[in-house]
C-alpha cells in the first residue's frame, strides 16, 4: 500500500506498506517505511524543518481459542529518531468495539525522557451510526515512542471482516 500527503495531524509525506498474510492463517508479517515532515502549527500546507524516515517491522498474531485477541509486536525507529519495540495488545468484539493497550521501549536514557525508555497507553474504538469514536490515552505525550498515527493499516483492512469468535 502506497500513501501519500498529509498522513496525521502533524506530519505530511509518503510511505510504503508491505505485508505478508494468508487468510486462513492466525499471523502475518510485514514492513513500512514513512518518509515525513512535520507541518506547521497553523494547520494548513506549510511545514516545519523537522524531516525524519520512520520504518518499522511488524509481526501481528490473532489469537481464536477461548479469550479472542490481537497481538502486534513491531521494532524499528520512531518519530523522534529513537528504536525500540512497541507491544500492542488488544480484543476486538462482533459488534465492532476494540480496546487495547501498548508499551513502547526505546533507547531513549530515563534522564531525556522521566520515566526512562517505557511509554504505554490505551485506547478504545467505538462505531456508533457507521462512524468510528476512537480515543486514545497516553500519560506522558513527549515524542519517544511515538509512531504515525494512521488510521488503517494492511492488517487492519484485511481483518476487519474477519470474524474472531
Amino acid at each position: 500500500m502506497f500513501t501519500a500527503g498529509i498522513l496525521e495531524e502533524m506530519f505530511n509525506g509518503a510511505g510504503f506498506e508491505y505485508l505478508y498474510f494468508k487468510q486462513e492463517s492466525n499471523f502475518a508479517v510485514g514492513f513500512e517505511i514513512f518518509d515525513v515532515q512535520k507541518r506547521d502549527y497553523e494547520m494548513r500546507f506549510g511545514t516545519l524543518d523537522y524531516k525524519n524516515t520512520t520504518a518499522h517491522l511488524n509481526f501481528y498474531y490473532r489469537n481464536y481459542r477461548l479469550i479472542p485477541f490481537d497481538a502486534k509486536i513491531s521494532y524499528g525507529e520512531y518519530l523522534a529518531g529513537d528504536e525500540g519495540l512497541t507491544f500492542d495488545l488488544s480484543r476486538s468484539f462482533d459488534n465492532g468495539i476494540k480496546f487495547g493497550v501498548f508499551a513502547s521501549f526505546t533507547d531513549v536514557s530515563s534522564e531525556q525522557f522521566g520515566e526512562g525508555t517505557f511509554d504505554k497507553g490505551i485506547y478504545f474504538n467505538i462505531p456508533v451510526f457507521g462512524n468510528l469514536i476512537s480515543y486514545s490515552w497516553r500519560p506522558l505525550t513527549k515524542d519517544p515512542g511515538a509512531k504515525l498515527i494512521r488510521k488503517s493499516t494492511l492488517h487492519d483492512l484485511l481483518i476487519k471482516f474477519k470474524q474472531i469468535n
